[in-house]
């Protein structure tokens, strides 16, 4: 393990570039982090703050801040599912910036994942129960006086469908307006100008990619932001077997939970999680940092808070060290802009 003395000379040099770019670098707080990302312990995956009762990767939770932990919170009794004992299990986890809060001092959303596990007798039996609840949550909180419901994903398209001027291909995601959501269906056109009814009901068969997505008002900032909470939904048969309904266990490299409650659905559901999570997940970032960098309009914002989560999970903590300190820097805020922007938009037609 690197001493103090190596982890000096490296943040040396760190600040040496950064002053260079005109970046300022906390010398004492890099230092530190430096120092505790290399001594924690490799078998230590998951830890709790004894404190607030969160708990989550050991890398991820040196990132967190419990300073707005109660807003966080408070939010998140808006986007949560509610336990069904026998039949919904579930833990709540701040995603994306939410989750670096320590240096995430201009987040763009209040970004949430949910990990929900359905005891059923069989695959169909939970994915209608799946359906039921989405379509439930989405109907109770359509709109109140600080949020409103905008959309939900739920399902794929089962042929092409022409929607707003644009084909929507055979398995894309499908998205519904909280209109569609309340008529439980989609009437829209194939692309030869035929008739075509989505129901919710159809889509719940293969449910894929479910997410649901909020405008809600924050008093603290003073402003709009999109709230979201990202579902990974697993079948657990009556024999004990787990099941991911979209195919795939998500890994749990860049979530705090935000209940100590919810320990053990969450201790049961990662024993199933791939032994080449990690790998898989860097990749993925990987792919998203080239996609960020290579788009036109480019967003190097995005691309590089992808890069520092690679660089914090593979041990490239000079790297990391360098990067974690772009983000307190005045001019991330631009990066809540699109964010603004977006919700403004949405609350707009929402309310026209």
């Amino acid at each position: 393990m690197p001493d103090t003395a190596d982890h000096v000379a490296s943040l040396r040099k760190i600040i040496e570039s950064a002053h260079r770019l005109g970046v300022e670098i906390d010398e004492e707080e890099a230092l530190q982090w430096l120092t505790a990302m290399a001594a924690m312990e490799a078998d230590t995956d998951v830890v709790m703050d004894a404190d607030t009762g969160v708990y989550g990767h050991r890398v991820t939770m040196l990132d967190f801040s419990p300073q707005e932990l109660a807003r966080f919170r408070e939010i998140g009794r808006l986007v949560e599912f509610e336990d069904q004992p026998g039949k919904v299990e579930t833990a709540l986890a701040l995603s994306g910036s939410a989750a670096q809060s320590k240096i995430q001092t201009y987040p763009g959303d209040a970004d949430y994942f949910e990990r929900v596990n359905i005891i059923a007798g069989t695959y169909e039996e939970a994915c209608q129960i799946l359906g039921q609840i989405m379509r439930e949550k989405a109907l109770s909180t359509l709109e109140g006086t600080t949020y409103q419901f905008i959309e939900a994903k739920f399902g794929s398209y089962p042929e092409d469908i022409v929607r707003d001027g644009h084909v929507s291909k055979a398995g894309s995601p499908i998205s519904w307006s909280a209109a569609e959501v309340v008529a439980g269906q989609i009437v829209s056109t194939r692309p030869d100008g035929t008739d075509i009814v989505v129901r919710w009901d159809d889509a719940a068969r293969d449910p894929g990619w479910c997410k649901l997505d909020w405008v809600i008002a924050d008093p603290i900032h003073n402003t709009l932001a999109n709230a979201s909470n990202m579902l990974d939904v697993t079948w657990q048969a009556p024999d004990g077997t787990i099941t991911p309904l979209d195919g795939y266990l998500d890994p749990y490299f860049q979530e705090v939970y935000l209940e100590a409650e919810s320990i053990p659905i969450f201790s049961k559901l990662v024993k199933h999680v791939s032994s080449d999570a990690l790998s898989d997940y860097v990749n993925a970032l990987e792919r998203e940092v080239r996609k960020h960098i290579a788009k036109d309009p480019t967003n190097y914002g995005k691309a590089a808070k992808r890069l520092y989560n690679i660089f914090r999970l593979t041990g490239a903590y000079k790297e990391a060290v360098f990067l974690r300190e772009l983000f307190d820097e005045p001019t991330t805020m631009l990066y809540q802009v699109h964010s603004l922007i977006i919700a403004k938009i949405q609350d707009h037609f929402h309310r026209n």
